[in-house]
């Protein structure tokens, strides 16, 4: 107990109880962080079977994104989606099936999805990872589509 004395006379009993309450301050913000992670890991907030991507047509999208996608063929073959390709002659996107954690299986129903040789066509069957799913669900303002009363046509 001598250390301790000698800490008390050196620090002294006020600069013992700042450290001690930085101390449980720095534990606490860990702890919280690290809850934080763990849910964030567990919570699925991405894409889900049913939702409907709607690229309505004329609507602004960026002209420099491009997704290279694989179909779902036998073999299967790669094609581009542009969003600014895909909205000027409109289309869908209907998210159909999950598969492994983070890959989706989709449909696409519209004009084209890319300019040339790798256009998807019309209606095309694809496997999108998860994070281009998202990007271009963001890239429409979400799934889903916009609901109007009968008389507001």
């Amino acid at each position: 107990m001598k250390w301790l004395r000698r800490t008390t006379e050196i620090l002294g009993a006020g600069d013992i109880a700042r450290t001690a309450a930085l101390a449980s301050l720095i534990a606490g913000m860990l702890v919280c962080g690290v809850a934080m992670v763990s849910a964030a890991t567990t919570i699925d907030i991405g894409p889900k079977v049913g939702d409907i991507l709607v690229f309505r047509q004329g609507a602004r999208m960026p002209t420099d994104w491009e997704f290279t996608v694989a179909t779902t063929a036998v073999p299967a073959v790669t094609c581009t989606l542009r969003p600014d390709v895909m909205a000027s002659g409109g289309g869908s996107l209907v998210v159909e099936e999950r598969f492994q954690p983070r890959m989706f299986h989709v449909h696409w129903a519209g004009s084209r999805t890319s300019e040339g040789s790798a256009d998807c066509g019309s209606s095309a069957e694809l496997v999108l990872p998860a994070a281009d799913l998202q990007l271009l669900s963001n890239t429409v303002g979400g799934a889903g589509v916009e609901h109007r009363a009968f008389g507001g046509l």
